[in-house]
């Protein structure tokens, strides 16, 4: 009994560390006051990411409205309401214009750089020299810290995407991106990663194609 009173007394002077989580984030929290959507946030070193696809819906467009900037995957409408009860808009968010995912940015928050995703990509352990090299770096163990269960909270799913004249591709395999850098007049830097493809890609897209969103704090 006597050495059981002291351990308990010890235990109360003193500060009790749980173990560590296998997971290195803690999710904050951003709400959107235009339609107060609430989305996950996630710290990343220093930067500061939605750790969702962003699904602000100020109008939605019919996949083959050329230049209308939101569409939802593969919705057919235009009723807003309508848009927001479909599987894809609950489950991957809205897809964007390049040109719409730079202007409805909600105010704090921006359209990472090229650059900034390449700050991104060194913290999940990419070289510098690999990021230089060409469309696509990285490996499965460091790429897979940027999808759903990874060790940063970033949480990628796989939307699909648009082209700049309605057709819908592969969601649920991949994921689209938008960089606010742009390549020429009509395209834009994008980053690309598939469901099974352990690398990320950095590549070109028009400017009019749909892709998500992930916006990072100013």
């Amino acid at each position: 009994m006597r050495i059981l009173v002291i351990l308990t007394i010890a235990l109360i002077g003193s500060k009790f560390h749980a173990p560590k989580s296998s997971l290195d984030f803690e999710y904050g929290q951003f709400i959107d006051t235009r339609d107060n959507h609430i989305y996950k946030t996630t710290k990343i070193g220093n930067q500061i990411w939605l750790a969702e696809n962003f699904a602000y819906l100020p109008f939605v467009c019919k996949p083959d409205s050329a230049n209308c900037g939101v569409w939802i995957y593969d919705f057919n409408g235009s009723d807003i309401v309508e848009a927001k009860e479909s599987t894809e808009y609950k489950t991957y968010g809205a897809l964007y214009s390049w040109e719409m995912a730079i202007n409805l940015a909600p105010k704090g928050w921006h359209l990472p750089s090229d650059k900034e995703w390449e700050t991104l990509e060194k913290y999940i352990g990419i070289s510098e020299s690999e990021i230089d090299e060409g469309i696509w770096r990285g490996d499965s163990n460091k790429v897979g810290r940027l999808k759903t269960g990874g060790d940063i909270g970033l949480n990628v799913v796989f939307g699909g995407w648009m082209t700049d004249f309605g057709k819908s591709n592969f969601i649920g395999q991949h994921a689209n991106f938008w960089c606010s850098t742009e390549f020429d007049e009509g395209r834009a830097y994008e980053r690309l990663l598939g469901l099974n493809n352990g690398k990320v890609g950095r590549d070109k897209g028009n400017k009019g194609c749909a892709f998500s969103v992930r916006y990072v704090k100013d």
